[in-house]
């Protein structure tokens, strides 16, 4: 996805790609949704989780097929877009997180970025956009339900300790 196209789509916000520079920023972004991070780790985020999220991809992927997008508003960041061009699939685009500060959450913000999304990379050519969401997070399942996603499906990811968090894949055309 090239970052003029995903600009031009939503030009309210002023959008860039989010470097190890930025990790402070996203730390704070990330911990005002704690309920997000607890279904991964009962222990606080790090700094470290950051910085590996911001490079971190599949084994099958190519380092310059992922790109962590911040959105800002008033110079602030408000959401993170991480997304995978290519993936699962040549014409799919996989959104590995969508996150809003929690004081911009219900406010559209969400909606209005992955509406923009949509629009630019059908504009792209992408025909697909594919997630994976926590499956017992009923809140995230109605939004992206609500912009036309449907399950798929349940995988289980593998966790600390032994343990596994059970995930619902969604996808949507954008044809």
């Amino acid at each position: 996805m090239k970052l003029a196209t995903l600009q031009r789509a939503l030009p309210d916000f002023k959008i860039r790609l989010l470097t190890l520079q930025d990790q402070d920023d996203l730390l704070a972004l990330e911990n005002s949704n704690p309920t997000y991070h607890r279904y991964f780790s009962a222990q606080p985020l790090t700094l470290a989780e950051i910085q590996a999220d911001l490079t971190a991809t599949p084994a099958d992927v190519a380092a310059e097929q992922k790109q962590v997008f911040g959105f800002y508003l008033a110079n602030r960041l408000v959401a993170v877009l991480d997304i995978l061009n290519r993936y699962p699939q040549e014409r799919f685009l996989f959104i590995g997180l969508l996150m809003v500060n929690q004081a911009y959450q219900r406010k559209t913000v969400g909606r209005v970025i992955a509406t923009g999304l949509m629009q630019a990379a059908k504009q792209s050519g992408i025909d697909w956009i594919q997630l994976t969401r926590v499956t017992a997070d009923s809140g995230v399942a109605a939004f992206w339900e609500k912009l036309g996603f449907t399950d798929g499906d349940q995988l289980y990811l593998p966790l600390a300790h032994g343990e596994r968090l059970a995930v619902t894949t969604m996808v949507r055309p954008l044809n």
